[in-house]
């Protein structure tokens, strides 16, 4: 599964925050993600949706907004 979007002719971006890969960026990924935060975690992790190294607020406003967004992927 893969949530990307089309940039320009050719070249895609995928989106960062689908913590649980099951398809969608929602609240489970959140979920996932609380404890990161919490601890202030660090290194290289699915939580850490920025790549910055730490897992921290910024992270947290990015799957905000994609939750906002309703950004998924749909699959046969």
């Amino acid at each position: 599964l893969g949530l990307k979007k089309l940039i320009a002719p050719g070249l895609w971006a995928f989106y960062s925050g689908d913590i649980n890969q099951d398809g969608a960026i929602d609240g489970f990924d959140f979920i996932a993600m609380e404890p990161d935060i919490i601890l202030g975690t660090s290194g290289y992790l699915a939580s850490d949706l920025n790549g910055d190294g730490i897992v921290d607020a910024f992270d947290f406003l990015l799957v905000e907004q994609w939750i906002t967004n309703g950004v998924g992927s749909i699959a046969p």
